[in-house]
């Protein structure tokens, strides 16, 4: 099966893909978040968008973290 940095590669690859797109959805988020007015409903919309693309963000961050620290320890 290979070492356990090469079982990890493609998931690494996954996570930081999302991280890039999502890091691009929050910047689309704080653009719009100049334009829009505060305390609609979509400016609260826009805020959840915000907030749940961030909070994935750390969640894959932390992930990859782990499996790296993993291939460390097996390496």
């Amino acid at each position: 099966m290979g070492s356990t940095a090469e079982r990890h590669e493609p998931a690494c690859r996954v996570a930081h893909n999302l991280v890039n797109t999502l890091s691009a959805i929050i910047g689309h988020c704080d653009l719009l978040n100049e334009k829009i007015e505060q305390g609609t409903e979509a400016a609260r919309r826009l805020a959840t968008v915000h907030d749940l693309a961030e909070s994935a963000v750390k969640q894959l961050t932390e992930h990859q973290r782990a499996l790296a620290a993993e291939s460390r320890k097996a390496g």
